[in-house]
């Protein structure tokens, strides 16, 4: 059997070093034989002890070698893992049998083998009993055939615990898998653990967060709820006395027309320079009219401010809303307050009223705009005729006599086709009074106006005025020459005198009228453009006094078959009283005038009882009617109350 294990290995070595062959020195039957090799060199060698000298020389001559190959120790579980080798048939059964090592041992060499030579005795001689040498002939062969059942068996034995071995290892290394996926999926489950305690931690944060917003979202709209309610109450007062101011307020108004109205009746006249009254409104009676100054009801917009449209008492108005933040917004809003005070015109644009918290004017809605927006077109409407264009002229002609004969001579100082107005009938009327003057006497005894800095359209503006400063009503004459030749030519007002008197003495004033208006008649135009040339001259002491040059006008007017009073009036009866003094219904002049849902005017009495029969339907259009509201016509009152006293 081998000697050493491979790690002690010498080829000095005189002795054994492996356990294994310690122990088997020790254990094995004195009777065996046991050479000791280590990589086929000898060892060394133990002789057999018990065995006589003639027993010792007949087994040398039948050799008897066993080799055993990994012994397994005494109490193992396994038994000779590989026996090989040959014994001699006279060895007895008790010295083959194969020796059980200790647990120790399991670890030494499988190659280390060991050799058990066993030495029988010799039959008593060579002429024995052949019965004797029989019956040891069948003892080897059973001998033999056990062995090679042994070794057969144990070659299986082997394999099956080298499968066995293997399959243990497979499921020794399955078992390390499983135990090491089981710890990877124990660890994995206590970091998600982990991970979900974690979670679950800021999740009862956050819910608690949403818990203490969510109760301080339910008190905050609790407190909403309750500061609605509260604000819809205060509102429901608020209408409720915004409602009981305006019944007092329309109930005041009443009374304050009655009064007037009373008032006049008593003195029984109302002539040039009495004041007109008019009413006062509040802030919040514009803002219900132009829905808070909505953008779709403005009309217009400039220097002095924005004009918006509006329905105030059932009437619609044109409120004039001037800039507070302009230096030139409250004396001119003062201004026009002041002129249209003192005066009623049927040329002159009607005042209804003012706010002079906003300092804002409330005047009669023109629907037809200005006369520059109809001279240009605007809007996509038709150009004006020459007959509408010589009666417009006739009209401001009329209106500029009535502010210059003012006891207090008025200068409106911006006359312009902008600041005439057109109404439903396309009637003009003057406006923007803001910038306008009340004239004084100089030592000279002439009605002027000094001032450092002339304002007004530099086209239209008269050129003593901007050089010297001086205003006064040969200024508007010079303006209103201006507006002629517009309306003759249709022309820029940049250089237009010059150009229309180059036409007269060319013979070309037919090149340069305005076609659109139509067929002007020639004479008329020539009257026309010579007027516009004369109250346009550069000198003032040049221009003429329109009262001479009334009767020119209103021929011009009556060959247009319109015809135009100076006198406050556009048509008159055989009578000679204005028409549009006369009550429609009753064929009267009207003492109390009020208008109705059409536009129309009409004796009080007459219209209320053409209301009160049940007609619902206008007595001048036979068109239904929006309401039954009227309305007093302040202004067309006191005309005719000025006309009855100037004609009384």
């Amino acid at each position: 059997m081998g000697a050493a294990s491979d790690a002690r290995y010498s080829k000095r070595m005189s002795e054994v070093k492996s356990k294994t062959a310690k122990f088997v020195m020790e254990k094995a039957d004195p009777s065996c034989q046991i050479s000791f090799i280590c990589k086929g060199h000898l060892v060394c060698t133990i002789e057999p002890k018990l065995l006589s000298p003639r027993k010792l020389s007949q087994s040398a001559s039948m050799p008897t070698e066993i080799n055993w190959q990994n012994v397994l120790p005494r109490n193992s579980s396994f038994d000779v893992l590989n026996l090989r080798g040959s014994m001699t048939p006279e060895f007895p059964q008790s010295l083959i049998r194969p020796s059980r090592l200790p647990s120790d041992l399991l670890s030494t060499n499988s190659n280390d083998v060991f050799e058990v030579r066993s030495l029988q005795e010799p039959s008593l001689d060579s002429q024995g009993s052949t019965h004797e040498q029989d019956t040891i002939a069948g003892v080897c062969a059973k001998l033999q055939a056990a062995l090679a059942d042994v070794t057969k068996y144990g070659v299986r034995f082997n394999e099956e615990i080298c499968k066995r071995e293997k399959s243990e290892m497979n499921q020794a290394l399955l078992i390390k898998k499983d135990e090491e996926t089981i710890s990877a999926l124990i660890k994995e489950k206590q970091e998600m653990e982990f991970l979900h305690k974690q979670e679950t931690k800021m999740f009862r944060r956050q819910l608690d967060l949403l818990q203490e917003e969510n109760k301080k979202f339910k008190e905050e709209r609790d407190i909403a709820v309750k500061e609605e309610a509260l604000h819809k109450q205060k509102i429901n007062m608020v209408q409720n006395q915004l409602g009981l101011l305006q019944e007092e307020n329309k109930k005041l108004q009443k009374e304050r027309d009655n009064a007037i109205k009373e008032a006049e009746e008593l003195r029984g006249s109302a002539g040039r320079g009495s004041h007109v009254s008019f009413s006062e409104f509040l802030v919040l009676d514009l803002q219900q009219a132009t829905k808070n100054f909505s953008n779709s009801y403005k009309i217009g917009e400039g220097g002095f401010g924005s004009v918006y449209k509006g329905f105030l008492h059932n009437t619609m108005v044109a409120i004039k809303m001037l800039h507070p933040q302009s230096l030139q917004g409250k004396p001119e809003f003062e201004q026009e307050v002041a002129v249209l005070r003192t005066m009623r015109h049927p040329n002159l644009v009607t005042l209804l009223g003012i706010c002079s918290e906003k300092s804002a004017l409330i005047y009669e809605y023109l629907p037809n705009g200005s006369l520059e927006d109809r001279l240009a077109c605007q809007g996509g409407t038709p150009p004006l005729t020459w007959q509408i264009r010589t009666r417009i002229i006739g009209e401001i002609c009329c209106a500029l006599m009535f502010l210059h004969s003012h006891p207090n001579r008025i200068v409106h100082g911006n006359l312009k086709p902008e600041n005439i107005l057109l109404d439903a009938n396309l009637v003009s009327k003057l406006s923007d009074f803001g910038i306008s003057r009340l004239l004084m006497e100089t030592n000279s005894n002439t009605l002027v106006y000094h001032t450092e800095y002339p304002r007004g359209t530099f086209a239209y503006m008269d050129p003593e005025f901007l050089s010297s400063g001086e205003l006064t009503v040969k200024s508007d004459v010079y303006s209103f020459g201006i507006t002629i030749l517009r309306l003759l030519t249709g022309k820029s007002p940049i250089k237009i005198a010059a150009d229309v008197e180059d036409a007269i003495e060319t013979d070309s004033l037919h090149l340069i009228i305005d076609k659109s208006a139509g067929d002007w008649p020639f004479v008329q135009a020539e009257q026309l453009a010579n007027l516009g040339l004369r109250c346009a001259q550069v000198r003032k002491r040049k221009r003429p006094d329109l009262e001479n040059e009334w009767k020119l006008v209103e021929s011009l007017m009556q060959t247009a078959s319109l015809s135009v009073s100076p006198s406050f009036t556009s048509q008159l009866d055989d009578k000679g009283i204005p028409s549009y003094f006369m009550c429609p219904i009753f064929q009267e002049v009207m003492k109390d005038p009020h208008v109705a849902a059409d536009g129309y005017t009409y004796e009080a009495a007459a219209i209320k009882d053409w209301l009160d029969s049940g007609r619902k339907t206008s007595p001048m259009t036979n068109l239904p009617l929006s309401h039954q509201e009227l309305t007093p016509n302040y202004t067309l009152r006191c005309a005719i109350q000025a006309w009855l006293l100037k004609h009384s």
